[in-house]
C-alpha cells in the first residue's frame, strides 16, 4: 500500500477515535461535576488523588483543563510525598499535552513518568508511561519505535495480570503492525484484544476492535469479510451508542457496497450515516459521506446529483481548517532560511579564496597562466553549482509563497462568514425599534461595527491579491483624464491631512486632455493605498504631494512624502506579500503587508509599473510609470469614486482624526483632577482602545490619555500620577522605552505600570519583566479565554493600596 494512503487510513481512524471520544463527554460531564463536588471536602492524598481524576475526565472535554488539574495534582503530590499522585499526573498531564498536538511537552512528561515508575517500582505506571511514549512514537509515525515500547509494556501487565492494560497494548499492537503492512500480526493482537474484551464483557473495547477489524480486511481488499466485520460493529456500537462511530461504521458499509456495485445498498447505508453525522455535527464524516453518495450517483449515470454532492462535499472541506498548512509554511519557511544562509556563506567564502589566489598569482608569476587556467576551471564549475542552488532556492521561494498565499485566503475566507453575521446582526439590532439601547451601549456596538468592517476590509484585500495571483481580475477599461481623476481622488485625503496638520497638495505639468487608460474601480485602489501609506508614515509639519508629468513617452505619477523614509535595506522587498520592515522604529500602524503588494500587481494588470526612492529621515517617492493618451475633446467624464474606496476611506479617516485630535491629550491633563480618586495615566496610541479602557475604570479613577511615550512623559513631569496603564507597539515611543524611562526616574519608580498589549511572546514578555514589570493583561479582553480586564484591574486597585500605604509609613 502506498504511503499516502497509509496516511489516509490513518487519518479515518484517528477521525473514529476523536468521534468515540465525543461519544463519552456527556458520561465524563457527570464524573467531573461529581469530582468537583468531592473536591471541596476533600485534603491530603484523597485531595491529590480527585485533582489526578479530573485531569483524567477532562483529557476529552477540554485539554487546558485537563493540564491545569494535573498540574495542580503534581504539586499536591510533591507536597504530601504521595508517591503514586506524582507519576499518574506526570502522565496526565502528557496526555494533555498530546491531545493539544504537543508532542514534545507530551514526550517529555511521559519519559519523566517512566523515570519515576521506574525508580519506585510501581508496575502498573511503568505500563502505562511505556503505553503513552509508544503512542507518541505512532503519531510521529516511527512504528518500529512504538512496537519497542508496547513490548515493553507487556512485562508489568502480564506480571500484574492486568487484563485491561493488556487489551489495550494488544489493540496498539495491531494498529502499529497494520500500520507497517502486516497484516497477519496485526490481526492476531487484534483478536487477542477481542477475546480479552468479551471476557471482561467490555461492551465499548468490544464496539472498538470490531471497527479495527473491518478496517484491516478492507484494507487487506477482502471486502465481505471487511462487510461482516463492520454489521458486527454496528451491533456492539448500539449497545453503547457511540453516534460516531456508528457513522463511521455505516459510512463504510456504503463504501463496500460501492465497490461491490450494490448501488441501492451502498446509497441506503450512506444516507443513513449522513443522518447519524448531522445530528451530531461530525464534520468529517459528512465530507466523506458526501464524497461517497457523489461517487454513487456517478455510477448510476445520474450527472446532475453527483454534481450536487460533489459541490456539497468542497464545501466541508473549506469549511474544516487543516492545522497542517501552517505547519507546512513553516517548515518550507525555515528549511528555505537555513539553506539561503549556506549559500550565502559559501559565496562569501568563495569571495575570500579569490582574493588569497590573487595574492598567490601576484607573488608566483611563474606560474601565472596554470593558476589563472585552475581559478578559471573552479569558478565556471562553482558558479554552476551555485546558479543551480539558487534555482532550487527560487523555487522553493515560490512554493512558500504559494503556501503563504493560499494559507491567507484561505483565513480571509473563513473570517467573511463570522464577519458577515456580526455586521448583519448590528444592522437588525438597529433598525428593530422594540430594542431599547442607552447611549453608551449605542456608541459601543458602533464602534464593534465599524471596526468588523475594517476587518472585512482587510479580508478583501486578501482576496484580490488571490484573485491577481490566479487571473481572475478582467479589467473595464475607460479612458480617463489624468488631471482631473487623480485631484478628485486626493480631494478624498484632505480631512485626513488636515487632522494631522500635514499639507496634501496635487500638481501637474500636463495638459488636460491627457488621458489613461484604466479600470477606474481597480485604478483607486492603488492611489488609494499609497496615500495613505504616505499619510501613516508623516507627521505634523510634514507634506505629502501628489505629482503628475510625463517623461519618455510616459506618464508619471508620483506620491512623494517629507516623512520618516525607508531603510535601504527594506527597499527591494517593499513590494513583497506580507513584507514589514524590521526597522520602523515609529511603529506606525503596522498592517499585515498587504497594500503596496496589491498596488504594485495592480498597477502590473494595467501595463505599467511602480518604483520606489527613499532617504531615512527625509521621506519617500513612490512613482507610477505607465501609457498615456490623448484626447480628441476634453469633454470624458470623470468616473464617480466608487462606494467601496468612499466606505474604507471614512472608516480609516475616523480612527486618524481620533487619534490625531490634538487638542484631547491637552484638555484632558489640564482639567482640574479630582482629589479623591487616584490619577490614572492611560497610554495607546488607538483611540477606540483607550475610549474603552477609560470606560471600564472612570468611575473609580481620574483618567488621563496619552497617545505614544513622548506625551506620557510629559504628562509625568506635570502631574501626580498613581497609576500608568500602557500599550507596547506605539509611534514615536513604543511602550518598552516608556517603561524604561520611569523606571530611571526615582520620582516615578515607585508608580505601579499595568501593561495592556496585543504582543504575547515570551521574548515580549520577558522584555517587560526585565524593566520590573509582572503584570500584563492581553488583548483582546474576552473572559474565559484571556485575563478579564477586571481581574488585572483588581491588581491596580491592590497596587493603589499598597503605595498609599507605604506613602503613609514614611510620613
Amino acid at each position: 500500500m502506498k504511503k499516502s494512503q497509509v496516511v489516509i487510513c490513518w487519518i479515518s481512524m484517528l477521525c473514529l477515535w476523536a468521534s468515540t471520544l465525543m461519544a463519552s463527554t456527556e458520561q465524563s460531564q457527570k464524573s467531573i461535576d461529581s469530582l468537583k463536588d468531592s473536591l471541596g471536602i476533600s485534603t491530603g492524598i484523597e485531595r491529590a488523588e480527585i485533582l489526578a481524576q479530573l485531569s483524567w475526565q477532562y483529557r476529552n472535554v477540554n485539554s487546558d483543563s485537563a493540564l491545569y488539574f494535573g498540574q495542580q495534582a503534581y504539586a499536591l503530590s510533591q507536597k504530601v510525598n504521595y508517591e503514586s499522585g506524582v507519576i499518574k499526573s506526570l502522565n496526565f498531564q502528557g496526555i494533555a499535552y498530546r491531545n493539544k498536538s504537543d508532542y514534545t511537552n507530551a514526550f517529555k512528561y511521559f519519559v519523566e513518568a517512566l523515570k519515576a515508575a521506574e525508580e519506585a517500582k510501581n508496575l502498573e505506571q511503568i505500563g502505562y508511561s511505556n503505553i503513552n511514549i509508544g503512542n507518541i512514537y505512532i503519531y510521529q509515525t516511527n512504528y518500529e519505535g512504538a512496537l519497542e515500547y508496547f513490548e515493553k509494556a507487556l512485562s508489568p501487565a502480564n506480571q500484574l495480570n492486568n487484563q485491561n492494560m493488556l487489551a489495550y497494548i494488544y489493540l496498539n499492537l495491531g494498529r502499529t503492525y497494520s500500520r507497517m503492512d502486516e497484516y497477519e500480526k496485526a490481526e492476531f493482537n487484534y483478536l487477542k484484544t477481542r477475546d480479552i474484551r468479551r471476557a471482561l464483557e467490555d461492551n465499548d473495547g468490544l464496539a472498538t476492535i470490531a471497527v479495527d477489524l473491518a478496517e484491516l480486511t478492507k484494507r487487506q481488499g477482502d471486502l465481505q469479510s471487511a462487510l461482516g466485520y463492520f454489521h458486527e460493529s454496528i451491533n456492539a456500537i448500539h449497545k453503547v451508542k457511540n453516534k460516531g462511530a456508528l457513522a463511521f461504521s455505516l459510512y463504510n458499509i456504503g463504501v463496500i457496497y460501492r465497490q461491490l456495485g450494490q448501488l441501492d445498498s451502498a446509497e441506503y447505508y450512506s444516507q443513513e450515516s449522513l443522518k447519524v453525522a448531522q445530528a451530531n455535527n461530525l464534520k468529517n464524516d459528512i465530507r466523506k459521506i458526501h464524497e461517497n453518495l457523489s461517487d454513487i450517483a456517478e455510477d448510476r449515470g445520474n450527472y446532475e446529483k453527483a454534481l450536487h454532492y460533489f459541490k456539497l462535499n468542497q464545501q466541508d472541506e473549506d469549511s474544516i481548517f487543516n492545522e497542517q498548512n501552517t505547519r507546512t509554511i513553516e517548515s518550507l519557511k525555515s528549511q528555505y532560511e537555513a539553506e539561503k544562509k549556506e549559500v550565502e556563506t559559501l559565496f562569501l567564502r568563495e569571495i575570500v579564496d579569490r582574493q588569497q589566489t590573487i595574492i598567490i598569482l601576484a607573488s608566483t608569476a611563474s606560474v601565472l597562466l596554470l593558476v589563472i587556467a585552475i581559478i578559471i576551471y573552479k569558478r565556471a564549475v562553482e558558479r554552476r553549482r551555485l546558479n543551480l542552488q539558487i534555482s532550487a532556492q527560487a523555487k522553493k521561494l515560490e512554493e512558500l509563497d504559494f503556501a503563504k498565499s493560499r494559507f491567507f485566503a484561505n483565513i480571509s475566507h473563513d473570517l467573511r462568514s463570522p464577519l458577515s453575521m456580526i455586521l448583519g446582526n448590528y444592522e437588525q439590532i438597529k433598525k428593530d425599534n422594540e430594542t431599547y439601547l442607552t447611549k453608551d451601549s449605542k456608541e459601543s456596538l458602533e464602534v464593534a461595527n465599524k471596526n468588523a468592517q475594517r476587518l472585512l476590509y482587510l479580508t478583501d484585500e486578501i482576496n484580490e491579491l488571490t484573485k491577481l495571483e490566479e487571473g481572475k481580475i478582467n479589467l473595464k477599461l475607460k479612458d480617463v483624464p489624468v488631471n482631473a481623476y487623480i485631484a478628485s481622488l486626493v480631494s478624498m485625503f484632505k480631512s485626513s491631512a488636515e487632522f494631522k496638520s500635514i499639507k496634501l497638495s496635487y500638481e501637474s505639468s500636463l495638459p488636460d486632455n491627457v488621458a489613461i487608460s484604466i479600470d477606474p474601480n481597480q485604478f483607486e485602489k492603488i492611489i488609494f493605498n499609497l496615500i495613505t501609506n504616505a499619510l501613516k508614515h508623516t507627521q505634523k509639519g510634514d507634506t505629502v504631494c501628489v505629482k503628475a508629468e510625463t517623461e519618455a513617452e510616459l506618464l508619471k505619477i508620483h506620491i512623494i512624502d517629507t516623512g520618516e523614509g525607508i531603510p535601504e535595506s527594506s527597499l527591494p522587498y517593499l513590494f513583497d506579500r506580507y513584507y514589514q520592515s524590521p526597522k520602523n522604529k515609529f511603529h506606525v500602524y503596522e498592517g499585515l503587508g498587504i497594500g503596496l503588494s496589491l498596488a504594485k500587481e495592480l498597477i502590473e494588470v494595467h501595463q505599467g509599473e511602480i518604483s520606489v526612492k527613499s532617504t531615512v529621515g527625509k521621506g519617500s517617492d513612490f512613482t507610477l510609470s505607465m501609457p498615456f493618451s490623448t484626447l480628441a475633446t476634453q469633454s470624458s467624464q470623470i468616473p464617480a469614486t466608487s462606494d467601496y474606496i468612499q466606505t474604507k476611506n471614512k472608516l480609516w479617516s475616523e480612527l486618524w482624526e481620533k487619534t490625531y485630535y490634538t487638542d484631547l491629550t491637552s484638555q484632558v491633563a489640564s482639567s482640574t483632577p479630582n482629589e479623591n480618586k487616584p490619577h490614572v495615566l492611560l497610554v495607546d496610541d488607538h483611540p477606540e482602545v483607550r475610549a474603552f479602557i477609560a470606560k471600564l475604570i472612570t468611575q473609580d479613577y481620574e483618567v488621563t490619555e496619552a497617545e505614544n511615550g513622548i506625551m506620557a512623559l510629559k504628562i509625568l513631569e506635570k502631574q501626580s500620577i498613581d497609576l500608568v496603564i500602557t500599550d507596547l507597539m506605539m509611534p514615536w515611543m513604543d511602550g518598552f522605552e516608556l517603561l524604561e524611562k520611569i523606571q530611571g526616574n526615582e520620582a516615578w519608580k515607585t508608580i505601579p505600570v499595568l501593561v495592556v498589549s496585543a504582543r504575547n511572546t515570551a521574548d515580549d514578555q520577558l522584555q517587560v519583566l526585565t524593566r520590573g514589570i509582572n503584570n500584563i493583561l492581553q488583548k483582546p479582553f474576552q473572559p474565559g479565554r484571556y485575563s478579564s480586564p477586571n481581574e488585572k484591574l483588581a491588581f491596580a486597585k491592590r497596587a493603589l493600596e499598597q503605595r498609599k500605604q507605604q506613602h503613609h509609613a514614611h510620613q
